[in-house]
């Protein structure tokens, strides 16, 4: 025979239960520092749109590779990521720094879109890619 529960009951240990929420609230996990938790980011377009989608990826992880055509817009970029490698070339940046990437964000004009991140999936990297990622059915 199973005890039911009452009103009473239910008020004590749920009063009980907030109590120790309230007391535990000031708790919090300490962040891990860990390498391996890190995501590391290469920028493929770094201007316009790419501007704030690469400062984005750095506010998640580490931007380790930038690429843009605009050597100007590249050097604008490097001053907030200083660590960074710098490419004019996004096939070599891939090629280059493919191991030391986790994910990759594709700010791009329109018609490099769908070739850029294709590579970057093409070798197992996360991909954030702006719209549109293809111009027909047959590209996608």
């Amino acid at each position: 025979m199973t005890k039911g529960t009452n009103r009473r009951d239910f008020v004590k240990s749920t009063a009980a239960l907030g109590m120790g929420a309230w007391v535990a609230g000031g708790v919090s996990l300490k962040p891990s520092l860990s390498a391996n938790e890190e995501i590391r980011f290469g920028c493929i377009g770094v201007g316009g749109k790419g501007k704030s989608d690469s400062t984005d990826a750095g506010n998640h992880g580490k931007v380790v590779a930038m690429c843009d055509i605009d050597d100007e817009t590249l050097g604008k970029k490097k001053s907030e990521f200083g660590d960074a490698k710098t490419y004019n070339d996004f096939r070599k940046m891939l090629e280059e720094m493919g191991d030391s990437i986790d994910a990759v964000t594709v700010s791009t004009p329109d018609h490099t879109h769908a070739v850029a991140a294709l590579q970057a999936l093409n070798m197992n990297k996360a991909v954030y890619c702006q719209k549109p990622l293809t111009h027909s059915i047959e590209e996608a």
